[in-house]
């Protein structure tokens, strides 16, 4: 009696044990063989109440097998019965008619046993039989690809090697948090590849990590859903022939387009025209109000809403034409300090009347103008700081941290966030700020959060609509709407972002890990406005990396408030020059002329930019900027 049961389509052949539940997948019209190595620490934890424990698939008391076909599909579920705390779980295996495309779901079954499915570590790591693996693609921040040799550690402990149990959790990258940007990875191997989406994707974790010299490791890790599996989980793997990481990406374009979180920027111009005014701008940051707690006595930077106002004249006078104004830290504190509590405007720096005046003066300049924001920090010293509004962990306590000038701090539940922000846009727009746009930082960069106050329970998914509600809630008012990074479920509610760098060592400073590509913008670049990094880096030694990436990416560039000189804004004015024209298009196609990525080839439906990392240099094929061959960077000083 065979030990094993089979699904097959045109495309591909699914062969599963019906004792391990693993998987080897046959991709038919290249010949590429994979299979599903299982987790060598466990595959699920159970919470028992008092305790908890881990287990296998295969130590179920029983596994039984049920098969069922439909015009659609084809399906493969196993009953996995007997476990730990006699908890049960159904796993399927599906494969439509004629895709090469195998979805995989796993979702409790109802027991009698008061004990609780928690994590899930399943699938394993999917590898290639018979063929190289030669890179694994990874949507941490704008995008990365790890060489299967790649020599330095990613994701591992420090001073250890050797790679941990997947049940150990040491390098999970959840979903809607920017080390994944996007609920997918992808394989490159010599005989084929395969792109792995989670298409329930709100509680769901890339446990990925790479040992100096190899292989990485990459699979799925399912999340309790306040504290429990709860629903059903599912994860669709496509396989392919040989091809690109450009390509791969693409099939996740598709896919967001197919499940409605890909929304146009023709669309989002048509639902607001300010948007279209973003295009072709350059940003320009200003902070009124600071507190410096690295010194002693902490010292308080303010900027006088005079002071800013007369800048822009300066800018007009410099020919920036198209602008847009995003102003931190002009509430009664400054910033990063009494959110959500903000008003009114810092005193110090002119209170009411100042801010008014200075947003009157980008609206008669024909400026964009908008104000940071923050409803995720609750500050303790907010003059309206409720306990019973914060948000609380399973142990019902509330997380506290002091890292942010406005010192120690709770997390605003999300459910509670919305009242505040209305209280905050009702006043600014009552009093006449005339605000064309708006940031409400954090949302749209730091992972979901689930909350255990019996009085406002919230899980991720509740999470991610209340703070998409707020977000919309600010677009009804007729602003462009933005938040810090752009995390792949709440593009449908941003126009624009903050930045979207690669992933480095160090937060936004020295070298990349891996090899930088731009995955994010082969999937949103004509439904997002990403700024470039240039001019808001935080390493200055970056600055002409940045404003390369940024121009071959027709990206939004920054530019610095204080300038004065025509010399200073070179780099902007042509970045800008070269948004207005490919800023709401799609990114084809993307290339590494070189496989250590220093020289790229960015691809447009109208021309490319092709830059020279090494040697500092770019050139553009097509459109009005087309140049002549290679042109130096200048060095600028800012």
């Amino acid at each position: 009696m065979s030990d094993t049961s089979t699904l097959s389509n045109d495309q591909i052949t699914v062969t599963v044990s019906d004792t391990t539940l693993e998987a080897e997948v046959r991709h038919l019209p290249s010949g590429a063989a994979w299979a599903f190595r299982r987790a060598h620490g466990a595959e699920l934890r159970v919470n028992h109440g008092q305790h908890t424990s881990t287990a296998h698939l295969s130590d179920a008391r029983e596994i039984r097998a049920f098969r069922y076909t439909s015009l659609r599909e084809q399906r493969l579920t196993y009953h996995v019965t007997g476990l730990p705390g006699d908890v049960a779980l159904s796993v399927t295996y599906a494969l439509p008619q004629d895709e090469p495309v195998l979805r995989m779901e796993i979702a409790p079954l109802p027991t009698s046993s008061a004990s609780r499915v928690t994590d899930v570590w399943f699938p394993g790591q999917l590898v290639p039989q018979g063929h190289e693996l030669e890179a694994t693609l990874w949507p941490n921040m704008s995008g990365t690809l790890i060489p299967a040799e790649y020599g330095q550690d990613i994701g591992m402990p420090e001073g250890d090697s050797t790679p941990r149990a997947l049940a150990n959790h040491h390098a999970l990258h959840p979903a809607s948090d920017r080390s994944l940007y996007q609920p997918w990875w992808g394989l490159l191997a010599q005989g084929g590849a395969c792109v792995a989406i989670a298409e329930t994707d709100l509680d769901f974790a890339l446990d990925l990590w790479h040992p100096a010299g190899g292989p990485t490791h990459a699979s799925p890790a399912w999340l309790p859903s306040l504290g429990e599996l709860a629903y059903p989980r599912a994860i669709r793997y496509q396989f392919l022939g040989p091809t690109t990481h450009a390509s791969l990406a693409k099939v996740y374009r598709r896919w967001a387009q197919h499940t409605g979180r890909w929304v146009s920027l023709q669309e989002k111009i048509q639902r607001n025209s300010v948007v279209e005014q973003l295009v072709g701008t350059t940003i320009f940051a200003a902070t009124v109000c600071s507190l410096k707690r690295d010194t002693f006595p902490p010292q308080m930077y303010v900027a006088p809403f005079a002071k800013l106002t007369k800048q822009l004249d300066t800018l007009r006078g410099l020919g920036i034409s198209r602008a847009y104004l995003h102003v931190d830290g002009w509430g009664f504190h400054g910033y990063d300090a009494h959110h959500p509590d903000v008003l009114p405007p810092c005193p110090q720096a002119g209170g009411w009347e100042g801010l008014i005046a200075f947003a009157q003066k980008a609206q008669e300049l024909g400026y964009l103008f908008g104000l940071h924001d923050q409803y995720h920090d609750y500050y303790l010293n907010g003059p309206a700081y409720q306990d019973r509004r914060t948000l609380k962990g399973p142990d019902g306590e509330s997380p506290t941290y002091d890292v942010w000038a406005g010192g120690a701090q709770n997390f605003l539940c999300g459910r509670e966030a919305l009242p505040y922000v209305r209280r905050t846009f009702e006043e600014l727009l009552g009093r006449g700020v005339p605000l064309t746009a708006s940031y409400l930082d954090v949302f749209a960069a730091i992972v979901l959060d689930e909350c255990y106050d019996p009085a406002h329970p919230m899980t991720r998914t509740d999470c991610l609509r209340w703070r998409a509600e707020a977000l919309e809630y600010v677009r009804s008012l007729g602003l462009a709407v933005s938040s810090e990074e752009p995390v792949d479920q709440f593009v449908p509610h941003l126009d624009f972002c903050h930045w979207a760098d690669a992933p480095r060592w160090q937060f936004m400073s020295g070298p990349p890990i891996g090899i930088p590509v731009p995955l994010h913008n082969l999937v949103y670049h004509d439904a997002l406005l990403t700024p470039a990094v240039y001019d808001a880096g935080y390493d200055g030694s970056l600055r002409n990396e940045y404003a390369l990436r940024g121009l071959a990416e027709a990206e939004i560039p920054y530019g610095r408030l204080g300038w004065d000189q025509p010399s200073q804004f070179a780099h902007t004015r042509l970045m800008a020059a070269l948004h207005a024209d490919w800023g709401t298009h799609e990114l084809v196609d993307h290339q590494l002329l070189e496989a250590d990525g220093s020289l790229q080839s960015f691809i447009y439906p109208n021309g490319s930019v092709q830059i020279d990392l090494a040697r500092q240099r770019y050139r553009i094929y097509g459109g009005r900027l087309q140049t002549d061959g290679w042109v130096a960077l200048e060095e600028e000083t800012p």
